[in-house]
């Protein structure tokens, strides 16, 4: 997001010659205005930085709201300075960009994000779901969170993961000492898989301590094991829900629901071999199971490069370490059919890719934005 500016207007009533006007003449905050952010309002900067609208105030009180506005690092840009205007009017100009990294909380499993938000505004102001990693307002949600937990008698210190999540772009708050295992997995919406595929899929997960935060390499392990290879090559996945099933000799089970719609179905058209003599290219085509028609299956397509190229070189590439091959995919978006170009190179041979792309024919990767798991 692009800065833009915040706004304050004060005007002074007992300043009326530019000249002499400092740090101690009082003015009156009449006025706020506020853009360049959607995740705070005039109210919440006016409460957050203990500013009064038609109360009187000072110039000094201005320069010092603008540098606590500074320290807090709410966004990872903000520029902030009052001005006189004539000799009636200050402005604060404040511009920001970037709105930070999602805030996540953990394993609070017995209440609801949306409750943990309503709290922290509340005592918050200045509060809002995204924020650049360890901003000045860490402790104040650490404390907020810690009278949560006390309330509900649960027996554990609130912490700020600093390291491990904000590597992934969260911002994640836990209890520190409590179990929330996953005991159950449910997938929700159309072309589910089977329910005794996914028992036996997720008795890995269920069988570990794992926590909401971790769904997010949940969800992506399920669109790779459970939809890709049956053709639906682009699930979207809703928010996940977490059940919570009842505190258990000190344990707080959970059930987490995952909506996914599964998308269009895409078919195998074809495939081709390339950088290989003829009769290797026949030897593989006689290999080659998936037909036409067929839900394209990805995993059967890592497993044969795998299993049938790479694990066996051929003479006229043995000088090389390990030779390298390219699957490139080919989506017609109005039939939905795939075709395939598989391509084995010596690994010494200079390629240049974009930095969206697979290779120089593959065309361009869709990326699928994968929210911070919530509870």
């Amino acid at each position: 997001m692009m800065g833009r500016a915040v706004r304050i207007v004060v005007i002074g009533l007992l300043c009326f010659l530019p000249t002499i006007c400092s740090g101690t003449n009082t003015f009156v905050l009449s006025e706020v205005h506020l853009g360049g952010t959607d995740q705070l309002t005039v109210a919440d900067v006016v409460r957050g930085l203990n500013l009064k609208l038609g109360e009187p105030t000072t110039r000094q009180t201005l320069v010092g709201a603008c540098a606590h506005f500074k320290e807090l690092r709410l966004f990872r840009s903000t520029h902030c300075h009052p001005t006189i205007h004539g000799r009636s009017s200050v402005t604060l100009d404040i511009s920001v960009e970037g709105e930070g990294m999602w805030v996540v909380f953990d394993n609070f499993v017995w209440t609801t994000r949306a409750e943990l938000l309503v709290r922290l505004k509340q005592e918050i102001p200045l509060f809002k779901p995204g924020l650049p990693e360890s901003s000045g307002l860490t402790s104040d949600i650490l404390r907020v969170l810690q009278q949560v937990v006390n309330e509900r008698g649960i027996k554990g210190s609130v912490r700020y993961d600093d390291r491990f999540w904000v590597l992934r772009g969260m911002n994640v708050f836990y209890i520190e000492g409590i179990s929330t295992p996953v005991t159950a997995l449910r997938i929700d919406g159309e072309n589910a898989p089977s329910s005794e595929e996914l028992v036996k899929w997720s008795a890995f997960y269920t069988n570990k301590d794992f926590s909401a935060a971790r769904l997010t390499w949940v969800i992506d392990f399920v669109k790779r094991d459970l939809y890709r290879p049956r053709g639906y090559l682009r699930p979207i996945v809703a928010e996940p829900v977490v059940q919570f099933l009842g505190e258990k000799d000190g344990t707080f089970p959970v059930r987490v629901i995952l909506p996914i719609s599964s998308g269009h179905l895409y078919t195998f058209d074809s495939v081709k071999f390339e950088g290989l003599a003829k009769e290797h290219t026949a030897s593989l085509l006689s290999k080659w199971k998936l037909q036409p028609g067929d839900p394209y299956d990805k995993a059967y397509v890592n497993a044969f490069v795998t299993n049938e190229i790479l694990s066996t070189p051929w003479a006229t590439h043995s000088k090389t370490e390990s030779d390298e091959a390219l699957a490139c995919v080919k989506i017609d978006a109005d039939t939905k059919k795939v075709s395939l170009t598989i391509t084995v190179e010596s690994p010494k041979k200079t390629r240049t890719y974009g930095p969206e792309t697979i290779s120089h024919e593959c065309g361009t990767v869709t990326k699928t934005l994968i929210f911070p798991a919530t509870n």
